[in-house]
């Protein structure tokens, strides 16, 4: 017996060896030196594929941005086909908790229902807003790929500052006046997501008779994900509780690439508050530092479209980056987060591509507070500006302070008050308020 037991665990130590060895080839050779990085230049912002220049907000809303954002989805992150016969969607409230955190909100579990004559398919939504609200609150839509139905907006602790299982700081939320949304984008993927052959969820519903594969321009699984958001907010438009004007995608790694491609399609989106998003997101592809878009077609092929591939190896001769990407979400405010030791995502690259987009927004009007093109200083935080930024110290992932300055900047922009710490918000007016607050320390900032 014991022959046998050892046999196992030996044979389970060479398969997470092996797993190991596959891990060291994903980031064998990656550039994270800035010596290594090589020479590239920018597509121009305002010059058209056709050579056209592009001199006002109306051309660029006319000619080059549909341009932009045409060859993204097709070459990159994949166009929404166009299903067999129309996709209908349905809302079913699942359940409501009125009294959510102590009475300060009211939490929602909502099921929305995809449906065709091919078949029908849920996705999981969690609305938590402020109660007493005596308007519609602006939101903080997290980009979460399934943690609504496993209970990830659950309460981790009563005693925890409204802490959830998703990581949301909800207490401070709440009691800044803003409220919170996410969607299990993820159940719109069945099966093997990196599989030749991709059938299951909304798969079943898009794919044409006898279709196994996805066409070359159609979506890779950021692209499926970002639909899912968009539907999030067809959602969102029938309720009177939410800002529709006000609702600020939220994204970490894949999930923030999948914000900024969705804010980008989706006007109705009004800010992205981007984290450590990387290559696909907020960083140069041309930098080809840390992950580059060949690892990307080798290691996660279909997070993109099938004509990704025809860029492996041909990054530079692409007619856009990401600055471009960032580009087409102006005038709509965008903040910029990066780890300072987070070499994968590439801060410097999400530096250089907020930088040069911040043309656009000037042609708008917007103020971009950009002193220069030097990088801000590690933990300088860049707020009263149209593209926020900063470069913190840390890693991969949303942090605290991550929070904090979503907050604020959602404070300045969209309720047009002065950024407040949080030390201001659990003791206002210096003043030690109840263990468990109301309401009545925010309602003024909510009329």
């Amino acid at each position: 017996m014991k022959t046998i037991v050892y046999i196992i665990i030996f044979l389970l130590v060479l398969v997470s060896q092996g797993n190991l060895l596959s891990q060291d080839e994903k980031y064998k050779g990656a550039i994270i030196k800035e010596s290594n990085v090589p020479d590239y230049e920018l597509p121009d912002l305002f010059t058209s594929f056709s050579g056209k220049k592009i001199i006002s907000v109306k051309q660029w809303e006319k000619i080059r941005r549909p341009e932009i954002l045409d060859f993204f989805a097709e070459n990159l992150y994949g166009k929404v086909p166009v299903p067999p016969d129309a996709v209908k969607k349905s809302y079913k409230i699942l359940s409501e908790d009125k009294n959510f955190m102590e009475g300060l909100s009211t939490r929602r579990i909502i099921q929305v229902t995809f449906s065709n004559s091919q078949g029908s398919l849920d996705m999981q939504m969690v609305t938590i807003v402020p109660n007493n609200a005596d308007k519609p609150v602006p939101a903080i839509y997290l980009v979460h790929h399934g943690s609504v139905k496993g209970g990830g907006f659950n309460l981790t602790n009563g005693q925890a500052y409204g802490q959830v299982h998703a990581g949301v700081p909800l207490r401070q939320l709440i009691l800044r006046g803003i409220g919170l949304v996410s969607s299990d984008i993820g159940e719109l993927i069945g099966g093997d997501a990196r599989a030749e052959e991709m059938s299951g969820g909304i798969f079943d519903l898009f794919y044409q008779q006898g279709q196994k594969i996805t066409q070359d321009d159609e979506w890779g699984m950021m692209a499926i994900w970002a639909y899912g958001l968009s539907s999030g907010m067809d959602y969102l438009e029938t309720q009177n509780e939410i800002n529709t004007e006000q609702v600020a995608l939220l994204g970490c790694s894949v999930s923030g690439k999948v914000a900024l491609w969705a804010a980008a399609q989706d006007k109705r989106f009004g800010m992205v508050l981007s984290n450590t998003t990387g290559h696909g997101g907020d960083a140069i592809w041309r930098r080809e530092f840390g992950e580059t878009l060949d690892n990307m077609c080798e290691w996660l092929p279909r997070w993109l479209a099938r004509n990704a591939q025809n860029y492996k190896g041909r990054v530079h001769e692409m007619p856009v980056d990401q600055h471009m990407l960032l580009a087409s979400i102006a005038p709509r405010p965008v903040f910029i987060s990066s780890g300072e030791y987070d070499y994968w995502a590439d801060p410097r690259g999400a530096w250089i591509s907020a930088y040069n987009a911040m043309p656009v927004y000037k042609l708008y009007g917007e103020n971009v507070a950009f002193k220069s093109e030097k990088q801000p200083e590690v933990n300088e935080v860049i707020m009263k500006s149209a593209i926020g930024y900063n470069l913190r110290t840390g890693f991969h992932g949303t942090e605290q302070r991550d929070w904090e300055n979503y907050m604020q900047f959602i404070e300045y922009h969209f309720m047009k008050i002065e950024p407040r710490s949080a030390h201001e918000i659990f003791y206002p007016e210096g003043k030690l308020i109840d263990h468990y607050p109301n309401m009545n320390s925010i309602k003024s900032i909510l009329k």
